[in-house]
């Protein structure tokens, strides 16, 4: 397929702005084969390091790497689309193991469902307008890109929110996860249980809209994914108010950097795989506010894990009765969870829509409330849906 219109207009003229880092040091990404063909189509400088049926290592440069970003956005519809590496033995390192863990794994948890009176009261007690609220807070900034002052603050307004929400509770921990490439840090709850095993409940922090000087772009990113970040927090606001204490560690994750390649979650799933920490599970909330036509909730079956995934389907049944959920796919790094799976935890992304009927807002200076219908009704499925998982895994 070959571009047309203005968005070949717009990566030629990028093309041609660039030429003065094609001395630079050499940069590597890791891409779905389907976008790794369109790259090497305007691109024959770019170099296959390796690849297998479904994705491809790519020697690039930097303007590469912006425009893989652009491409994973404006035509495939993905929210991160790639991973980046800094080094050739890095990249290599991590191409093998998701080669590796590239088919959903048994993850040997107990799936059980037994908790059923204390999920009927937490998913009682979550409300819309508190999650509409979190999303009128984080769209309100200019925008909230990695390398940005307000990417850096609403990180801040994140770490803040949940501190305040928590500060009761001796056994709840916020902190934020310094990166030392760019200044967004991420933020990180934990909830310490009495087991090593851990729950991940995550969604990305950053926004991103527009291609030339990004950290100054109108970028709102209300459903991307301040609705995931607003989910998040009305499932912490619950867990909090109920006084509710798991038997394994729950931890929330805001993540920095997804939008550029999964960068902060890429960073956290390896020093968590390098700690030795047992994962549970990964649940990924990354766009919770836009609904599709045919289903509520959709679960990605690529680069998550089969068991789990079955698991949530069966927590929807049960808590969510009414609501229509189904399967499909969403591509090569798509989102947060990738990291995850790449390390070879079970992870799952139950999303707010199929693809085919994904909100087409995103990454744009639209990607508001409004244009939602000005409420967070579908995102409240979703903590409820997050309550119930954290309840059930780690109990």
């Amino acid at each position: 397929m070959k571009w047309n219109g203005p968005l070949k207009t717009l990566i030629s003229t990028f093309a041609l702005a660039t030429t003065v880092l094609s001395h630079a040091a050499p940069h590597y990404i890791s891409v779905g084969n389907d976008m790794a063909k369109d790259l090497m189509k305007s691109n024959s400088h770019i170099k296959v390091i390796k690849e297998d049926h479904n994705h491809s290592l790519l020697e690039v440069k930097q303007s590469d790497k912006l425009e893989a970003s652009l491409l994973a956005h404006e035509k495939f519809h993905r929210c991160g689309g790639f991973f980046s590496y800094e080094t050739l033995e890095e990249a290599i390192s991590e191409f093998d193991n998701h080669a590796h863990f590239q088919q959903s794994m048994l993850s040997f948890q107990d799936y059980t469902i037994n908790q059923e009176s204390t999920v009927s009261k937490a998913i009682s007690m979550a409300k819309e307008e508190n999650i509409r609220n979190v999303i009128t807070k984080l769209s309100s900034y200019h925008n909230r890109y990695y390398k940005s002052e307000t990417g850096v603050q609403a990180s801040n307004w994140i770490f803040d929110q949940w501190k305040s929400l928590t500060d009761h509770r001796s056994d709840v921990s916020v902190e934020l996860f310094n990166h030392s490439n760019w200044p967004q840090p991420s933020v990180i709850l934990t909830i310490k249980g009495k087991s090593p095993e851990v729950v991940v409940i995550g969604g990305h922090a950053d926004s991103i809209a527009g291609f030339w000087a990004r950290h100054k772009a109108h970028a709102p990113g209300a459903d991307d994914n301040a609705s995931g970040i607003a989910t998040m927090t009305e499932t912490i606001r619950v867990l909090m108010e109920m006084n509710h204490r798991p038997e394994k560690t729950i931890a929330f994750m805001a993540y920095a950097a997804e939008e550029v390649g999964l960068l902060g979650s890429k960073e956290i799933a390896k020093k968590y795989k390098q700690d030795n920490v047992e994962i549970a599970g990964v649940l990924q909330l990354d766009m919770t506010n836009f609904k599709g036509q045919k289903w509520d909730i959709v679960l990605m079956q690529d680069y998550t894990n089969a068991e789990q995934n079955t698991f949530i389907g069966k927590l929807i049944d049960t808590y969510l009765t009414g609501l229509e959920w189904g399967y499909d796919k969403c591509g090569y790094g798509c989102s947060d969870h990738a990291s995850w799976h790449l390390q070879g935890f079970p992870a799952s992304i139950p999303f707010e829509s199929r693809m085919s009927e994904k909100n087409h807002n995103i990454h744009t200076k639209n990607d508001t409330l409004e244009s939602m219908g000005g409420n967070a009704n579908h995102a409240l499925k979703f903590s409820k849906l997050a309550l119930s998982y954290a309840i059930e895994l780690a109990k």
